[in-house]
C-alpha cells in the first residue's frame, strides 16, 4: 500500500501477469478509493482524466494482455466534487486516461433523480475498442453496458437494434457484463431474469 495504515486491493491482472490492477484507499478530501496498478512489485496511482487538473479515477477493474489498456469505475473530473460523476474510464499507454460516458440513467420506482449513478467498466478487448460494464442508480440493480469505440449502449438496446428484437425479453434488469474476449466478440455477464439471477453469453458479429 502507498498509504500507511490504509489498504489496497487487486481486482484484475494483465494476460502476461506483468501488471496487477485494483485500488488504493485514500484519506483526506479525495475519492475514498482510487485506481492503482502494480508493476514489478511497485504500486502507483492511475492518472486522472487527461487535460483535467486534479482529477481522480475510481478502482481499476481489468487490463488487456500487457497492461497497455486498463479500465475501471467512476471517472471524477474534479477531486473536490462530492457528487458521483456518471462515467467509467479507460487508460491507454498512448492516450492516457479518458472518461467513458454512459447512457442516460434508468430510474426504478422509488429512486429519485438525485440518487448517485455509478458506472463500471469491467473488461476490455485487447485493443480497447470494446469495453463492457454496467450502470447502477442508487441501490437498484444494474443494467449492462457495452462501449464500442468509446460510444455507450445499453446491451439490450444494442442487441434489439442489431438483429435480436426479443433480446432479454421480460428480464427486469440486464445486470452487468463482466468480461469480454480479447477479440471483442464474446461477452459474458449476469442479470435479473424472470426466474432469478442468470448468467448469459453474447456472441457478436464480425464487425460489431
Amino acid at each position: 500500500t502507498l498509504v500507511p495504515g490504509l489498504g489496497s486491493a487487486a481486482r484484475g491482472v494483465s494476460g502476461d501477469g506483468s501488471v496487477v490492477v485494483g485500488l488504493q484507499e485514500m484519506s483526506g478530501p479525495s475519492l475514498g478509493r482510487v485506481g492503482a496498478r502494480l508493476m514489478g512489485g511497485r504500486e502507483e496511482l492511475m492518472p486522472g482524466a487527461s487535460g483535467v487538473p486534479g482529477s481522480q479515477v475510481g478502482p481499476a477493474q481489468a487490463a488487456n494482455r500487457d497492461g497497455s489498456v486498463i479500465v475501471g469505475e467512476i471517472c471524477l473530473p474534479r477531486a473536490e466534487d462530492p457528487a458521483i460523476f456518471q462515467s467509467a474510464w479507460i487508460w491507454t499507454a498512448r492516450d492516457g486516461t479518458q472518461c467513458l460516458p454512459a447512457p442516460a440513467p434508468r430510474l426504478q420506482e422509488g429512486v429519485g433523480n438525485d440518487a448517485p449513478v455509478i458506472v463500471r467498466a469491467n473488461g476490455t478487448s485487447e485493443d480497447g475498442r470494446i469495453v463492457v460494464g454496467e450502470q447502477g442508480v442508487g441501490t437498484a440493480d444494474t443494467d449492462a453496458i457495452i462501449w464500442i469505440d468509446r460510444t455507450p449502449h445499453y446491451l439490450k438496446d444494442y442487441l434489439r437494434a442489431n438483429g435480436i428484437p426479443d433480446a432479454f425479453q421480460n428480464w427486469p434488469r440486464t445486470g452487468q457484463l463482466s468480461d469480454v474476449t480479447p477479440d471483442g466478440r464474446v461477452l459474458v455477464g449476469w442479470g435479473a431474469a424472470p426466474g432469478g439471477f442468470r448468467g448469459y453469453i453474447v456472441i457478436l458479429g464480425e464487425k460489431p
